[in-house]
């Protein structure tokens, strides 16, 4: 209940006025049900709503790759009813690659909580002949430009990650777009794409029913979820580093003890037993922490994709 929520808060939790909220909450997102960002937001969304005492109805707005609901909760009343569900998508590559936002990440939102991260996958199609990254970098620079690798679609995550895989790691190789991860994924295992770098949690399925190969993960250190496979910094692409994320934010000017009374549910929600077991199956680490954290790492992510995006050649739009 909200008294629950409010006691995480210590002393500063006598400044947060006890109506708050006296009525059902809404978490938008801008992606469709069903998928991987919709399940994560579900589930904290359900969990914190035990918290706060009032339902919290989760709304997608998909469309324009987030953009749609970002724009609508930017311009929505900061009163802690109306909460978006962010992702690396939304608040650190569209940034990157469009000028013309219908909002800022930073100016328009004040950061909540940093929900959290999967880790990608480095995968090939088991015919390929290649079982580490060592052994794909020397096929791609015996052929240069000819290995093709898939991604969900121009600028998408995957596109993004794949071109600094490339640059990063001095190959050539040809981009080849799809419309979603699923049917990119379904060409690799076919052997049309050579390669792709993807999500844990839209591999691991594969990887472990043994229809892809995974030679490595794209964080710092191991993932929990796949430990058998070394990291692609590891295994001689130096310094690559691609997380994919999500958190929630609100409106910038919602008052700061209703963050914090979100943030104080937020994570309390992410210790519960069911979100950690669930987190662990589909690859996910759970993250949690203050709004100044989840602010900070926004601000690292929009200069890591940057990057990315002069990687890839994007044209800014």
């Amino acid at each position: 209940m909200l008294g629950t929520a409010l006691g995480l808060l210590g002393s500063g939790a006598a400044a947060q006025p006890a109506s708050y909220p006296q009525r059902p909450l809404r978490l938008v997102l801008g992606f469709p049900p069903g998928g991987a960002t919709d399940h994560s937001a579900r589930m904290v969304a359900l969990k914190m709503a035990e918290l706060v005492g009032q339902p919290i109805v989760v709304e997608n707005r998909p469309g324009a790759s987030g953009n749609i609901a970002a724009e609508h909760v930017a311009r929505s009343a900061p009163d802690g009813y109306t909460l978006l569900y962010t992702t690396s998508t939304v608040h650190a590559i569209n940034p990157n690659v469009h000028t013309k936002l219908p909002y800022d990440p930073v100016a328009d939102f004040a950061p909540v909580l940093y929900v959290s991260r999967t880790q990608l996958a480095l995968l090939v199609h088991n015919a390929l002949g290649v079982a580490s990254v060592a052994q794909l970098l020397a096929l791609a620079r015996s052929r240069p430009g000819r290995l093709g690798y898939a991604s969900a679609g121009s600028g998408s995550t995957q596109h993004l990650a794949g071109a600094l895989f490339c640059r990063q790691a001095g190959i050539e190789a040809l981009h080849v777009p799809y419309k979603g991860s699923s049917p990119a994924l379904t060409d690799l295992i076919s052997g049309q794409v050579d390669f792709m770098i993807d999500t844990l949690s839209a591999s691991l399925p594969f990887m472990r029913g043994g229809r892809l190969r995974a030679l490595a993960v794209s964080g710092r250190t191991r993932a929990p979820a796949a430990a058998q496979l070394p990291t692609i910094d590891a295994s001689g692409v130096k310094g690559y580093e691609v997380m994919a994320w999500g958190g929630i934010v609100v409106p910038r000017g919602t008052p700061a003890d209703v963050v914090r009374t979100l943030n104080a549910a937020g994570n309390e929600a992410l210790r519960s037993a069911d979100i950690v077991s669930r987190a662990a199956d589909s690859g996910s680490e759970l993250q949690g922490g203050t709004p100044e954290r989840f602010g900070a790492w926004i601000g690292e992510e929009l200069a890591r994709w940057k990057l990315a995006v002069a990687a890839a050649g994007v044209v800014a739009q």
